[in-house]
């Protein structure tokens, strides 16, 4: 067993996936870094400048409000980043799902972070393996992981608050039994609801309160979300707002339905459990495999990677593979 280990440690295998550690790490700290500190002087600058709108006599920050990105990014970088997100026509669109998925960056960051994480997957690449094929691939793998990690946090965030839906159409409707008004029923979920949903709520409320329409204000929650459900939601209440109705009745209602279509949810991603299971073991599985080979017989597997054969096979396979799961997630995917 000790040997092969030894062998393991020293095959490509084992450079890949230290690469692979390498970039996921710098990728890491790079967004704790940049974020984190961008963060904190632009929230120092706004605080300057409301005092200095509070107390006339203060002197003003004179560092421009759109060119401060602070932190460990240069400013000229990210305004490149800026430029080059609006040039490309995604730059509202990023910016959207940056905060909807709660991530402390903004377009021009964050293509600066997905830049730097392809020269560094590059480079560490090129260091590693020696081959520019290999460093470039790598490079590739480490520019996608931004995105791949943004997608999962709106995922993830999307999915939190749809299931804490019912229960904040709850606490709307006892809060409006109870003779509260409308924004006083929506303050309440913002201090009793859990995160995420609180925060939202509180930007709803915050929104309100500084003279935008409630129907605007909740229409630009459901777009943040992202979720068909909190739109189904937000529609009933602008409707019954415009035409009058029981609110609260209405809101049980909705409830209750949302109730039912997140237990028949359940229901069908356990009936679906097997397929699931069964793609990521076909999906895995010849990667497993091909690790095996490179710790046992790596002469034998090397031959798909030294010859011309070998690496259209290589290409076939992939593309087999990626066709072989997108086929298996459409099975067992099934809208409810």
């Amino acid at each position: 067993m000790m040997a092969v280990a030894a062998d393991f440690w020293g095959s490509p295998a084992a450079l890949v996936l230290a690469v692979g550690l390498a970039v996921a790490a710098a990728f890491l700290l790079g967004v704790m870094l940049f974020g984190t500190a961008a963060r904190r002087k632009q929230e120092r600058i706004i605080a300057e400048r409301m005092n200095a709108v509070s107390r006339p006599g203060q002197r003003v920050s004179q560092i421009p409000m759109d060119k401060s990105t602070g932190g460990w990014i240069p400013g000229r970088m990210t305004s490149f980043g800026k430029r080059f997100a609006d040039a490309r026509g995604f730059s509202e669109r990023l910016d959207a799902e940056l905060e909807a998925a709660n991530v402390s960056l903004r377009s021009g960051e964050f293509v600066v972070v997905t830049v730097g994480a392809a020269f560094v997957g590059l480079v560490l690449g090129y260091a590693i393996l020696h081959s520019l094929w290999s460093s470039l691939a790598i490079g590739a793998f480490a520019a996608i992981a931004p995105t791949v990690a943004l997608r999962t946090a709106l995922k993830r965030r999307a999915e939190k608050l749809r299931e804490q839906l019912p229960d904040v159409l709850t606490i709307m409707a006892s809060s409006l039994r109870a003779g509260h008004s409308f924004l006083q029923a929506l303050d309440t979920v913002a201090k009793e609801i859990a995160q995420p949903a609180a925060a939202e709520f509180q930007r709803v409320v915050a929104e309100i309160r500084l003279g935008r329409g409630a129907e605007d204000a909740l229409e630009a929650l459901a777009e943040r979300v992202g979720s068909a459900d909190f739109k189904w939601a937000v529609l009933a209440v602008n409707i019954q707002r415009e035409v009058g109705g029981n609110l609260a009745e209405i809101l049980d209602n909705v409830s209750d339905t949302l109730r039912e279509r997140a237990t028949m949810r359940r229901q069908v991603r356990v009936l679906t459990s097997e397929g699931r299971l069964s793609a990521w073991v076909l999906a895995l599985m010849p990667f497993a495999i091909g690790a095996y080979m490179f710790v046992t017989n790596p002469e034998y597997i090397g031959l798909l990677f030294s010859s011309k054969v070998g690496i259209v096979m290589l290409i076939g396979a992939a593309v087999l593979l990626v066709s072989g799961v997108l086929w298996m997630r459409k099975i067992v995917d099934i809208d409810v």
